[in-house]
């Protein structure tokens, strides 16, 4: 397989749920976050359908499982949050089975690979480079790097540009429904992971693939190509 062959420059991936299982450490410090508050603690499976929205949006929804929003400014408490998770985001965060291998082999095969993540750039770095991932792509897109993160088509298209490809030559990769409505927009196909966070079933979310192992996406690609 090539790049070439393919038809395709660039393949440009969403970070949680679709290349590594984060939740046990956005779990851990979500029950930090509510312990400093007096809340009870939340199962881990109950975090993992409050990610992809970004910060924020993850810090609110975990106050409003676990009895409804904090009295004041829900700011600080976001930006308390970010701080814990930026310094402990690769404890015990792992790429699903799979990721490495298959990334290295596209790699290798010609093509250039990215992250566009909702996630803050801090946090993203650490991890990547906790997990001895860097190296793998050519560009990494946080929340905080773009004018709007996903479902925004900027946030793909701000990719793109830094890895200097256009969007019918490149493929996007997530698990969720603002990683295809963002991809679409920026008019670029997508392939999704079934095995992500989303709270829409994956063959519901009106990607152009859906794969059950991260290994299947070579034969994906392939396929779309085709």
């Amino acid at each position: 397989m090539s790049g070439l062959d393919l038809g395709y420059e660039g393949v440009v991936f969403d970070l949680d749920g679709t290349l590594i299982d984060s939740v046990p450490d956005l779990a851990d410090a979500v029950n930090r976050m509510l312990a400093a508050e007096g809340r009870n603690p939340l199962p881990e499976g109950e975090v993992a359908l409050m990610v992809g929205d970004g910060v924020a949006t993850l810090v609110a929804r975990a106050f409003d499982a676990a009895g409804g929003p904090p009295a004041g400014d829900i700011a600080p408490r976001v930006a308390r949050f970010i701080a814990d998770y930026e310094k402990n985001a690769a404890l015990r965060t792992r790429p699903w089975p799979h990721v490495v291998d298959t990334l290295e082999d596209l790699r290798r095969s010609g093509l250039r690979l990215a992250v566009c993540t909702n996630k803050v750039r801090g946090a993203t770095v650490n991890i990547l480079d906790g997990l001895g991932m860097t190296s793998l792509f050519d560009a990494v897109v946080g929340c905080d790097d773009t004018p709007a993160p996903k479902p925004d088509p900027r946030h793909v298209l701000v990719t793109l540009d830094r890895m200097g490809v256009t969007p019918d030559r490149a493929v996007y990769v997530g698990d969720s429904p603002n990683d295809v409505a963002a991809a679409k927009a920026a008019g670029v196909l997508c392939v999704v992971v079934s095995f992500g966070y989303t709270r829409v079933p994956p063959a519901e979310l009106g990607a152009d693939r859906v794969i059950d192992d991260f290994a299947d996406l070579p034969a994906a690609l392939r396929d779309l190509s085709a």
